[in-house]
């Protein structure tokens, strides 16, 4: 399904509400309209309106997109309560955005490296040559510090960039550490080990519905893809 165009809805508050279509129906609709099937996660009315909220999985980041009761209006955007200020959008997919106690362990199988240490921790999923993971790792890195948490490493090197398969390989099969993550050299050391190990890790989080890096999952299953807007974001992963 085509990424919907972001538009902004303000509404004002009143006493109706929408009965709401069954997840199975929305569903329904959907593959009428894409030709695809979609898994909508949950569909409820919107206190004060005459809208329903359906949150849609689509990877890691959910979609979520809102409808009449009778289904014969989809809008995508951002819903504010102008009251609240809240942006009831941005909550919902915060609500959904995570990974459950299951998808935590096979993390923890997945894991390359670790830095620092504490009984808090935040899988950070990058690429070595990815210029946005290299920007984080200082910050992700002090933030770590500061807060006595563990970073688990995992490669997921992108089709973007050539070398970045060969280099999470070699630094793997030569033991290179964690300094090495996101550091310039020319890989010369492709072992089998090193080549599963990778593949190993592609393969599950490509599954997973990881598309991008960086991609930070916390401890409670947060997650947060790409970079984030201050420490308080990150601070959300180990609540």
């Amino acid at each position: 399904m085509k990424k919907l165009s972001l538009i902004s809805l303000i509404f004002f508050s009143s006493i109706v509400y929408a009965s709401c279509p069954s997840p199975e129906k929305f569903e329904k609709k959907l593959e009428e309209i894409t030709k695809r099937k979609l898994t909508v996660v949950e569909v409820s009315p919107i206190k004060g309106l005459k809208l329903c909220q359906a949150v849609i999985k689509n990877g890691l980041r959910p979609l979520v997109i809102y409808t009449d009761e009778n289904l014969n209006y989809l809008i995508s955007g951002n819903l504010i309560d102008i009251k609240s200020g809240k942006n009831l959008t941005t909550e919902a997919i915060k609500k959904y955005q995570r990974v459950s106690k299951e998808i935590l362990k096979e993390l923890e199988n997945l894991v390359d490296f670790r830095y620092g240490r504490g009984e808090k921790y935040v899988y950070f999923i990058s690429d070595p040559d990815c210029p946005f993971c290299r920007g984080l790792e200082p910050i992700l890195k002090e933030w770590a510090k500061e807060n006595n948490v563990e970073i688990r490493h995992i490669f997921f090197p992108l089709p973007i960039h050539p070398k970045a398969k060969d280099k999470a390989i070699d630094i793997i099969c030569s033991g290179k550490g964690y300094e090495y993550t996101h550091k310039d050299f020319e890989p010369k050391n492709l072992c089998d080990e090193g080549k599963k190990k990778i593949e190993r890790n592609i393969e599950y989080l490509s599954e997973l519905g990881v598309s991008g890096t960086p991609t930070l999952i916390g401890m409670n299953g947060q997650v947060l893809i790409g970079l984030p807007r201050s420490k308080n974001d990150l601070n959300e992963l180990i609540k």
